[in-house]
């Protein structure tokens, strides 16, 4: 789902729609980073980050993305709904599927493994969708024709 196993906080924090600093903040309260800028021991105990070499030499430290992406969820930091390409593959149309509020005063249409497939305005507009995927999905016309790869034009 990442495209990089490690990513730099600036690269989280896109991912979040938040900067840098914000990301640092979240990692010192919980746990994973001190409040003098350092990856704590628990953060290197449980693989959460490596130094890697920078572009200008040197070195940055780099987070592992599915660690410390989902611990930032779990204790309830969103994901925005359309993270960078560079960053992010595609999701994947998979169900079930849920329809839940967004920040932005729309709605997000929820793919099965957590990821958001659609933003849509209106409740009853969300409700629809979500009812159509999973249908489309029970009848195996997801599989078929929407998550495979196309040649066509």
């Amino acid at each position: 789902m990442f495209r990089f196993e490690y990513m730099t906080l600036t690269q989280i924090g896109e991912i979040f729609g938040v900067s840098s600093h914000q990301v640092g903040k979240w990692l010192v309260e919980i746990g994973l980073r001190t409040p003098t800028k350092r990856p704590s021991r628990e953060a290197f105990a449980s693989g959460y980050v490596e130094q890697r070499p920078s572009r200008n030499q040197g070195y940055n430290w780099c987070w592992d993305s599915a660690k410390t992406i989902e611990a930032l969820e779990k204790v309830g930091h969103p994901r925005i709904p359309n993270p960078p390409q560079e960053l992010v593959d595609p999701p994947i149309l998979n169900g079930p599927f849920q329809a839940r509020p967004n920040n932005s005063n729309g709605f997000d249409i929820i793919s099965g493994d957590g990821s958001v497939a659609v933003v849509v305005t209106g409740e009853r507009n969300a409700a629809f969708l979500a009812k159509v995927l999973n249908t489309a999905d029970q009848c195996g016309v997801l599989g078929r024709h929407v998550n495979k790869p196309s040649i066509e034009n």
